[in-house]
């Protein structure tokens, strides 16, 4: 029994002198202590397996170490500080302190990340991130940096990672800035996500031409290659555009161009074509193609009723799509068939409040994108806000609610924020946090706004949920508490209602005095 035990003990010390050695890797350890996001504090050191990186070749200088980080017993993941591989891979690094959100951006592609979240946005698109390791922060050596993943961000921006066990080492290979040829590119061509604009991304300033002939519409980029040959895109759920064609010329369309990149937009029947905008920086620049579709929403009545009181609040509330735009469509439900009944009930709750409220619409009618934020912004509303269901293609048990807001939008966070916890809270829905994106509807309102996504019609339990009038009213009643927690914290207007009164009624007085006076006389 004494010669089992002792044997026991020893295997245990051996154990126990292996473990750290096998723990630190190859490249050896690093202590370091990670910060917990929804904990809001810094976890106990730890000691982390150290990370070569090289990038064609070279070894990377990195201020803090890569490691490996492991969140809840999945794979590891490589960490790496997000500014030293984003710049060295051509991308741009903007840190947004308050939303807790560090954003990548290259030439083509745009990357969002949420500290502590297991969610990235690409491009616009959500996407899970691989063993849900989120970027995080780090403390090393004094020095703080965020920590992303190195494999997933490498290969947004379009490089390769192999990795080496033997060595702990990972191998990033990419085409560096600089080592481009000289052509200007059309990098991809993306739907709207409410089917109304086709974007065009472009890695150089446009000179383009536009055609339009009735059915179709023509857009030349003189000077521009394709990202890919000869080719088009069927989008059998636009309701707008019914498929895109592109084609790469030579001089053959223009002389004085050795390239010309040529789309064409074959619209659905009864579409037309609108205009075309640009926006841009040296890095980047977007043509947006707007294409109107038939019918229109603009003689529902959406302004000042004969109960609109100057002193009080004015909310524009927004039912997403309607009409020809159905929105995500799933199990035969259409989600504008959701959007407007929460919509019409938060309506109804703020008028009860005191509000003034107007809809950019009130029932199942095409609105175009910025004749919605024209209504708002004609009325002066103090706040808009669009309602929402959300799908996700890649996972159908992916649930919660997100509130969007336009980047950079101090108020506009405010108000996603006190709207996305008061849904949540209503609802009983799982907290996806705020996101930021460039929604027409939150770009184009000249007050804060927010887009509020629901939940999940792509997951069939959340869907059975949306559907039903009892968790609707739910969200309804959160959308307007959350209105309510925000305009209480703005009390200026009702404020300088009060003193305009006031002042009104001096001025009327002395003039009753005035007058009262004179007939005396």
């Amino acid at each position: 029994m004494k010669r089992k035990i002792t044997a026991f003990f020893c295997a245990l010390c051996l154990l126990a002198g292996v473990l750290p050695a096998r723990a630190a890797g190859p490249a050896g350890g690093v202590e370091m202590r990670f910060y917990n996001e929804r904990e809001g504090r810094y976890e106990a050191q730890t000691e982390a397996s150290r990370v070569n990186v090289t990038l064609n070749g070279e070894e990377m200088a990195l201020d803090v170490p890569a490691v490996i980080r492991t969140v809840q017993g999945n794979d590891g993941r490589t960490m790496v500080p997000v500014r030293p591989i984003a710049e060295a891979l051509g991308a741009t690094v903007r840190w947004m302190g308050e939303s807790r959100q560090v954003a990548i951006i290259s030439s083509t592609e745009s990357i969002l990340l949420t500290l502590g979240s297991g969610l990235a946005e690409v491009n616009g698109e959500l996407c899970e991130l691989p063993g849900g390791v989120p970027a995080d922060v780090a403390s090393y050596g004094g020095a703080d940096r965020t920590m992303v993943p190195l494999r997933f961000v490498s290969e947004q921006l379009h490089a390769q990672v192999e990795w080496d066990n033997k060595t702990y080492t990972a191998h990033v290979t990419a085409q560096l800035p600089g080592e481009e040829a000289e052509d200007k590119h059309l990098l991809r061509i993306a739907a709207d996500e409410n089917a109304q604009d086709m974007t065009f991304f472009l890695d150089a300033p446009p000179d383009y031409r536009v055609i339009d002939l009735g059915d179709r519409v023509v857009i030349d980029l003189p000077g521009f290659v394709l990202w890919e040959g000869d080719g088009s895109i069927p989008l059998m759920e636009n309701p707008v555009v019914e498929r895109v064609r592109f084609a790469q010329h030579g001089d053959d369309l223009y002389e004085e161009y050795a390239n010309t990149a040529r789309v064409v937009l074959d619209l659905k029947e009864g579409c037309t074509y609108r205009n075309v905008t640009v926006q841009g920086d040296p890095d980047l620049w977007a043509v947006n193609v707007t294409v109107q579709p038939p019918g229109t929403g603009a003689e529902l009545p959406t302004g000042p009723d004969e109960n609109w009181d100057p002193s009080a609040f004015v909310v524009a509330l927004d039912a997403g799509h309607g009409g020809s735009a159905s929105g995500a469509v799933y199990e035969d439900i259409e989600e504008k068939t959701i959007t407007l009944p929460v919509t019409l009930r938060v309506a109804e709750l703020l008028r009860e409040r005191g509000y003034n409220v107007v809809l950019t619409r009130n029932r199942d009618v095409y609105m175009d994108l910025y004749d919605r934020c024209d209504i708002a912004n004609n009325v002066g509303a103090d706040i808009f806000v669009s309602i929402h269901a959300n799908a996700s293609v890649t996972n159908r048990d992916f649930m919660g609610t997100f509130t969007y807001s336009y980047p950079d939008s101090v108020e506009g966070e405010r108000l996603a924020g006190c709207i996305q916890d008061a849904v949540v809270a209503s609802a009983g829905s799982i907290d996806r946090g705020l996101l930021t994106n460039d929604y027409v509807v939150l770009r184009e309102t000249n007050m804060p706004a927010a887009l509020l996504e629901m939940g999940f019609m792509s997951c069939h339990e959340e869907l059975q949920m949306l559907i039903q009038p009892e968790y609707q009213e739910k969200i309804a009643q959160g959308v307007a508490r959350g209105v309510e927690i925000y305009l209480a914290t703005k009390p200026e207007k009702r404020e300088a209602a009060e003193q305009t009164e006031q002042t009104e009624q001096k001025e009327n007085g002395g003039e009753e005095a005035l007058q009262t006076k004179a007939e005396t006389t």
